[in-house]
Formats: structure tokens, C-alpha cells, sequence
């Protein structure tokens, strides 16, 4: 029934209705039944004050007959009781109720000396408290039975039960009211916070949604969609950035092989001169064949593709080998790399990405370090992690660029960088690859004093090859 309900507001407050209803029944259940055992328990009290009574007017005359003080007692026409002797013979009633006619005494009843309570019924709808039992009156025993007529404690339980029946209704629809009243106070937040969200759009997603207390839950729900909302203006303007200044680096390359192949096609050359201009469209492409293959990469690293084929293997060889893979760019340069280390360490990671994170940082420093210099390569290690250190002694990064250089696109001397060929997106990239293997990559720099990158990594032991 409540699932076809689809307002909110509604079935909390057909919920709070149930509920309160469930309780004020079990409630009106529990006061009927103390209210019953109340006045059968006063019942029984007046029953055995009557029979103190009538123990005190009780007369034993000759051969056990009985006979009472006061013939003319207005106890025995107002009382309600029974003497019997043990042998079952009547000895005397007071009957005010002259059709009742009652059983007899049980057998068990003979057995024991006390009195014992019980209701009857009787066939004309009379209900009656009972209280008998075998008492000894001067020596002799007798059996003894009190009864009280039950109609005094039904009509007052009645009575009680029909305030019930009228207050319960009445209960119900204050209460639903209430509810009602309650849950839309306490939604009206998540409505302002509905009516905001649908302003919130591509253009406006600076807004956020109101907190009306950040302590409850709806004010810790809006801090949630606000920090969800934190996170999607920021991937937006980042892909909004990422998508202009990829149009704008693709653009270049294309618009120079265009040009090149415009002048070239306007008259003829000597073959020299297609020569160079074939070449120098072969080196543009090669440029643009770069940069997508980094967009690609990027691409697939933000969109979760990338997977991580870790592996256990000697770092210095390594390192080496990436040197050597370089080693004709610094070459042309007349440029020196020179690795330096405290000992062999097993390095447990994705070779090939690790590889590719290490060669944009060497190619950087190639670029940027003047020709005939020195390039060190620093490799220390201790029990946790592994360092590797690049240093050069270009012109350096200016202070107020040092926390931006990771950001995809960014170059600090941009006419210069697409002059090397760089596309800004290499230390991006190895940025991610560090952060994917819960490394860091930090960076000190002076201007005309050079940079250094340290690169640190966890070492994995023998039992990380099964993670």
C-alpha cells in the first residue's frame, strides 16, 4: 500500500499515522486490562471486608446450628452469601438476586482451608466475583461463598472503553495533521535544495545548494551534492581547458603542413626544396602523432582503461636502459647523463608506464639544459621507498610556475616549448603514472641554477606479486 504512495511527505506521514495508531491501541489495551485487574482486585477487597463482617455476627447454637446476632442486620439482606456444611447441606443464603441459582461446592475446595476467587457466569448474562472457601467459626468448620455482582465493573469498563472509541479517532487525525505539518517543516530543505538544483546548470555551476544546518542530515546530504558539485565544475572547466587546448596545439601542426603544402603547390621548385618541405611536413607529423598519442593516452587514464601490469625487476638496469633509450637526444646536445647509486634495489611496478614517466622528465632536461652539459641521475633507496633524482643546469623554473607545470598543457615559456617540440602534457602524464603507483614526484628549482625532479616510490617485497 505504501509503495504506490510516491509523495514523500505523504507516506511519512501515513508511517508516523500507523504507528502512533499501532501504540495508542496497544496503549488502550494495557490501560483496559490494569483498569479490569483494578476493579476485580477492589471487588475482592469488599468481598473479604463483608466476610469479616459476617464472621463477626455468626452465632453457633446447639447441635452446629447457626443463627446471627442481629436477625434484622441490614448485611443479611444486602450481602450476597452462602454457608454449607462440610456434608453439602445448605445452612443458610442471602439471596438479593433470587433467580441466580449457583453450583455447588467443588470437592477440591473440601481439601483446603482458605478462601479462592473466581468469575462466573451464569445463563442470564450474569457475571459475578466469588469469593469461597472452608473456614473454622468456633471449632467448626463450615464452607463459606460471597458473591458480588460483576456489573458495577463491567459498566465502568464499558464506559471507559466508549471514551476510548471517541478519543481514538480524534487522536488519529490530530496526530496525522501533526505529522503531516512535521514532515513537511522538516522536507521544506529538500525542497530549496530541489528548487536550486534545477537553476544549476552548465553555466552556473559556481552555485551550490543552501545548508541549513551542516549538523543534521539534510545539511550533511548538501554538503554532499555541493562537494559532488565541486567535483563536476571542476572536471568541466578541466575538460572545457583540456578541449580548447587541444584544439588549439592540433591546430598549429595542421595549419603548418597546410601552409607548407599551399606555397609549395604555388610554383615550381628544384627538388631540393620539396625535399625539405616533405621533411619538414614529416616532422610536424611527427609532432602531432605525439601529442595524440599523449591525448590518447590521457584519455584512456581518466576514463579508468589504464590497468597496471606490475612486475618485480632490478631498478638500475632499468634506469639504465631508459638512459640509453635517450641517449641520442643528449647526443645532439653534446649533453652528458650520468647515473649515480647507493645499491641495486627490486622495484615491484608497471615497467613500461614507470618507463614512460622517467623518459618525459629526461626529455625535458635534454631540452631545457644548455648544450654541453651534465645531467645527473640519483638513485638512493631505503627500506620503504625508492628515489630517483633528475638534475640539470638549464635556466630553471621560475617560483610562481613550480606548483602549475603538472597541469596538462602548461608550459612555462610557451613560444619556446613549441619551438622544442613539447606539447605540455609530458609531465602530466607522469604525474599520473607516479600517483598510480602511490608515489610522489616533487620539484626544486632556482632560476639559472637548474631543476631537480625526485621521483619516490614504494618498494614492494617478494609477497606483492600476488597483489
Amino acid at each position: 500500500m505504501l509503495s504506490g504512495i510516491k509523495n514523500v511527505r505523504a507516506r511519512l506521514t501515513l508511517w508516523y499515522v500507523l504507528i502512533f495508531t499501532f501504540i495508542l491501541i496497544l496503549y488502550a489495551g494495557f490501560t483496559i486490562a490494569l483498569l479490569y485487574l483494578n476493579l476485580r482486585h477492589n471487588l475482592d477487597q469488599e468481598l473479604a471486608e463483608n466476610y469479616e463482617l459476617l464472621e463477626n455476627i455468626i452465632q453457633i447454637g446447639a447441635n452446629d446450628s447457626l443463627y446471627f446476632k442481629a436477625e434484622s442486620n441490614p448485611y443479611l439482606r444486602e450481602n450476597w452469601f452462602e454457608i454449607w456444611s462440610p456434608e453439602n447441606l445448605v445452612l443458610f443464603k442471602s439471596r438479593p438476586v433470587s433467580s441466580a441459582i449457583l453450583p455447588s461446592f467443588q470437592n477440591r475446595l473440601k481439601n483446603g482451608d482458605g478462601f479462592r476467587f473466581k468469575s462466573l457466569s451464569l445463563p442470564n448474562d450474569l457475571h459475578l466475583r466469588i469469593m469461597q472457601g472452608k473456614v473454622n467459626i468456633d471449632g467448626h468448620w463450615f464452607f463459606v461463598r460471597l458473591i458480588k455482582n460483576e456489573a458495577s465493573l463491567w459498566r465502568e469498563l464499558f464506559s471507559f472503553l466508549w471514551i476510548l472509541i471517541i478519543a481514538l479517532p480524534l487522536s488519529i487525525i490530530i496526530a496525522g495533521w501533526g505529522g503531516y505539518f512535521l514532515s513537511k517543516k522538516l522536507l521544506a530543505p529538500v525542497d530549496r535544495m530541489a528548487v536550486t538544483a534545477r537553476k544549476i546548470g552548465e553555466e552556473n555551476l559556481h552555485e551550490r545548494l543552501p545548508v541549513a544546518n551542516a549538523r543534521d542530515e539534510l545539511g550533511n546530504l548538501s554538503l554532499t551534492f555541493n562537494a559532488l558539485l565541486d567535483r563536476l565544475e571542476k572536471s568541466f572547466l578541466r575538460l572545457k581547458q583540456f578541449t580548447s587546448d587541444a584544439a588549439h596545439e592540433l591546430r598549429t601542426p595542421l595549419t603548418a603542413i597546410r601552409s607548407m603544402g599551399e606555397v609549395s603547390l604555388q610554383e615550381n621548385k628544384k627538388p631540393e626544396y620539396y625535399r625539405n618541405v616533405i621533411g619538414s611536413i614529416l616532422e610536424e607529423n611527427r609532432r602531432l602523432t605525439r601529442l595524440i598519442d599523449s591525448l590518447l593516452f590521457l584519455s584512456r587514464a581518466d576514463s579508468d582503461q589504464m590497468k597496471l601490469r606490475k612486475e618485480l625487476f632490478d631498478f638500475i638496469p632499468f634506469v639504465e636502459q631508459t638512459i640509453e633509450f635517450i641517449q641520442p637526444l643528449a647526443e645532439e646536445k653534446k649533453q652528458v647523463i650520468e647515473l649515480q647509486s647507493n645499491g641495486d634495489i627490486s622495484l615491484f611496478a608497471d615497467r613500461d608506464l614507470v618507463r614512460e614517466a622517467l623518459l618525459n622528465i629526461l626529455d625535458n632536461a635534454i631540452k631545457y639544459a644548455p648544450a654541453e652539459s651534465k645531467i645527473t641521475v640519483t638513485l638512493k633507496h631505503n627500506a620503504f621507498e625508492a628515489a630517483i633524482s633528475i638534475s640539470d643546469s638549464g635556466n630553471g623554473i621560475p617560483k610562481a610556475h613550480l606548483d602549475k607545470i603538472f597541469r596538462r598543457f602548461y608550459r612555462v615559456d610557451k613560444a619556446r616549448s613549441r619551438e622544442l617540440g613539447g606539447s605540455g602534457l609530458g609531465l602530466a602524464i607522469s604525474l599520473w603514472v607516479i600517483q598510480m603507483h602511490n608515489g610522489t614526484i616533487a620539484v626544486k628549482s632556482k632560476q639559472n641554477e637548474g631543476s631537480r625532479f625526485t621521483i619516490s616510490l614504494p618498494i614492494k617485497n617478494d609477497n606483492a606479486r600476488e597483489d
